[in-house]
């Protein structure tokens, strides 16, 4: 009796998970019309993002929101975001210490592999100084080879793209870039 009880938790458990992966990328998707109006991070859309995201679009003059557009996203399902209100900032989205850490997987050059990348999970690209933008991994592309894992992943992000034509984007991007992988689905 207990074995089946232990069972029918793990497997609520695993159901809630992958309910919350599959509402985070709906919710991106759905807001893939979201562009900027000025080319500064400013719009209508991008506005509401960043409100949704715990940010305030007015602090700043030109706010990053690719971080806003992830939080939006988690707090719509109901997944944690990053504490202190750091969700802004895509660095945010992989700690390597503090009560968190546990949410990354992968960072290169410290631990984990690429291999483990699943959909549902963020993806962090380093522009040179650490990771300063992240997206949500949507789908995996085709393996090169049977058994082997895939050499780019589609996903989607706020603050893609430049000038007037940035916005929330589904991109391919190739997984020699993502400089860190994190789970925020539970």
């Amino acid at each position: 009796m207990r074995k089946l009880l232990l069972l029918c938790a793990a497997l609520l458990v695993l159901c809630n998970i992958a309910q919350a992966q599959s509402c985070a990328l709906p919710w991106l998707a759905a807001r893939l019309s979201a562009v900027e109006s000025t080319g500064y991070n400013r719009g209508p859309l991008v506005d509401k993002i960043i409100v949704a995201g715990g940010g305030n679009p007015y602090v700043r003059k030109s706010p990053e929101w690719c971080g806003f557009t992830q939080a939006a996203a988690n707090r719509a399902c109901g997944c944690p975001i990053p504490r202190n209100g750091t969700q802004g900032r895509a660095a945010a989205w992989f700690p390597l210490t503090g009560p968190d850490a546990h949410r990354t997987v992968f960072f290169r050059g410290r631990r984990g592999s690429i291999d483990s990348i699943r959909a549902g999970q963020k993806a962090g690209f380093d522009y040179g100084a650490g990771i300063h933008h992240v997206n949500a991994v949507a789908e995996l592309g085709r393996p090169v080879r049977a058994g082997r894992a895939p050499r780019s992943v589609w996903c989607v992000g706020g603050n893609e793209g430049t000038g007037a034509t940035a916005g929330v984007k589904r991109n391919l991007w190739p997984v020699t870039s993502i400089d860190g992988l994190s789970d925020w689905s539970k």
